[in-house]
């Protein structure tokens, strides 16, 4: 823990005030417009964020960038919230479980103008299989065996089903295979950009700093909303705060949630609350003591009050995280009975109780506690004040966390095991079905297996979950045994499910945001209160 003290007030107000500066001259660079069409929408929209990636690539970016990405490098198909809809793909078919065909429409131009064919898809999806992609859409598309391309149609088969692959297409942007070949790593650059064919295209580029986009002349569809967008990282509470306030941004999207409260007292915006995707979970890796041994990591659990921690660390704004996988997501493939005979036993499993924790430790040769670091994503509000009250938990039964900010290198630390076994990790599940956190963590070969355990009857479980239709009640029951199995070795505890909270300005507000809100024309959803 850093030192407290008047100099270290100081320098946060010194920072609060630099960080202030910044998005001020960015935003006044930019300009937020007064024009607005005759419902009374602005023409520009200014959109505050807390995180950014350094460059505009869909395989290396976060969910919120993705909301920016997904307009520019725009998918063959967008998922509504309800189901799956056309888009650059004027019709597609699911033939077999393994097999699907996507016929592209007519007419599709980039925003150069140059045609778009169905070669471009194929390296989009060639792009997306790469091995040294470590990005969640990795993980599906490597399933693809072969990709066929005839005229205008593509069909793809896959080496074995795998009930999230139409999803994961639904949040692929297809490229330019011209473009890449022309500029290739410099693709997503400032200097070279992007090229898509989406109702917008991108116009400015600061990694981890600002990114607008602009009406795309060529657009096939429905024309954009916004004459453009622009996206500005704001990691700093009081900056954020004084933009919002002084009106030089008239959007803030997922708040953080320590702010929530802070942030609607702002005059003049509108807010909604949408139930949260994002896990936040502590994970120790099996292979690095003392976590190996299984009553240090029961210790660990049972130490922690997850509820005391959403009330303080998340204000509140949000939920006690049960599984991998949240309650509302497994009902969508088990009964609730079925779900609660699972989660009642994990419950007891992970129950707050700090003189057990002591107990273990005794057990474990370890009366005294022990010492840990603990690396924190320093861009990420939510995970540093649930770091903080977790460490406070920790300390009561003799665990001394020394809390360690990572900038950059935070995800090359936790992804190549430079750390010393416990992990705080804040995953955003991309699609709205129970296997995909699961197919993501528990495979003991995955790279996202962040506790290192090997678990043959969950990775079974997984596996035989993608064979089963997806109305099959025998999904749910697979599922529900691979995540009992998985949470059975107890190496991670699923801490808080945070809330989603949005602001826009009046007359501004949301018409059907979905908690999967990037994957749609979610610039088309933003309307005007009369």
């Amino acid at each position: 823990m850093k030192p407290h003290g008047s100099l270290r007030r100081v320098r946060r107000r010194l920072s609060a005030a630099l960080a202030a500066l910044t998005v001020f001259a960015g935003l006044a660079a930019c300009g937020v417009s007064s024009g607005a069409d005759s419902s009374g929408r602005p023409d520009e929209l200014h959109v505050l964020v807390e995180a950014m990636q350094p460059v505009f690539d869909q395989w290396q970016g976060g969910v919120s960038t993705q909301g920016v990405l997904l307009l520019v490098n725009e998918p063959l198909i967008r998922y509504d919230g309800e189901g799956f809809q056309p888009n650059v793909a004027e019709s597609f078919e699911q033939v077999t479980p393994t097999k699907f065909v996507f016929t592209l429409r007519d007419g599709v131009r980039f925003s150069d103008g140059s045609e778009l064919t169905a070669e471009d898809v194929k390296f989009t999806f060639q792009q997306a299989m790469r091995d040294d992609h470590m990005s969640t859409t990795h993980i599906v598309m490597k399933t693809i065996k072969s990709i066929a391309v005839s005229g205008n149609t593509l069909t793809v088969e896959l080496a074995r089903p795998h009930s999230l692959f139409l999803y994961t297409v639904a949040r692929t942007g297809i490229v330019s295979k011209a473009f890449y070949d022309k500029h290739g790593d410099k693709v997503g650059t400032p200097d070279v950009g992007q090229l898509g064919t989406g109702p917008y295209q991108l116009i400015k580029f600061e990694p981890n700093k600002t990114m607008t986009i602009g009406r795309n002349p060529h657009y096939w569809g429905d024309e954009a909303a916004f004459s453009s967008i622009t996206f500005t990282i704001v990691s700093d509470d009081s900056a954020r705060l004084l933009a919002l306030h002084s009106g030089e941004a008239n959007a803030i999207f997922e708040i953080p949630t320590g702010q929530i409260k802070a942030v609607r007292t702002v005059e003049d915006f509108t807010f909604t609350t949408i139930d949260g995707t994002s896990l936040i979970m502590l994970m120790m890796d099996v292979t690095k003591p003392p976590f190996d041994d299984p009553d240090v990591r029961a210790a660990v659990r049972h130490a922690i009050n997850r509820q005391g921690l959403v009330d303080s660390a998340l204000a509140g704004n949000g939920q006690v995280a049960r599984t991998l996988v949240s309650v509302s997501t497994l009902e969508r493939v088990a009964s609730k009975q079925a779900i609660e005979n699972t989660l009642g036993k994990l419950d007891k499993a992970n129950a707050f109780d700090p003189d057990l924790a002591k107990r273990l430790l005794r057990k474990a040769g370890k009366p005294n506690g022990f010492s840990v670091t603990l690396p924190v994503e320093s861009a990420d509000a939510d995970a540093s004040l649930v770091a903080q009250a977790l460490a406070q938990d920790l300390k009561r039964v003799g665990i001394d966390v020394r809390l360690e900010q990572k900038g950059d290198d935070y995800v090359d630390v936790i992804l190549r095991g430079k750390h010393e076994g416990l992990l705080l990790f804040q995953f955003s599940s991309n699609a709205p079905d129970p296997v995909m956190p699961m197919d993501y963590f528990v495979p003991a070969k995955s790279h996202l297996n962040l506790t290192r355990q090997n678990t043959p009857a969950a990775d079974a479980a997984v596996a035989r979950s993608h064979a089963i239709p997806v109305g099959d009640p025998k999904r749910g029951e697979a599922l529900l045994s691979g995540l009992a199995a998985y949470h059975a070795v107890g190496a991670s505890l699923p801490l808080a499910i945070p809330d989603m909270t949005f602001g826009l300005k009046k007359p501004m507000t949301i018409n059907g945001f979905t908690n999967y809100w990037w994957m749609q024309r979610w610039d088309l959803l933003v309307g005007v209160n009369r």
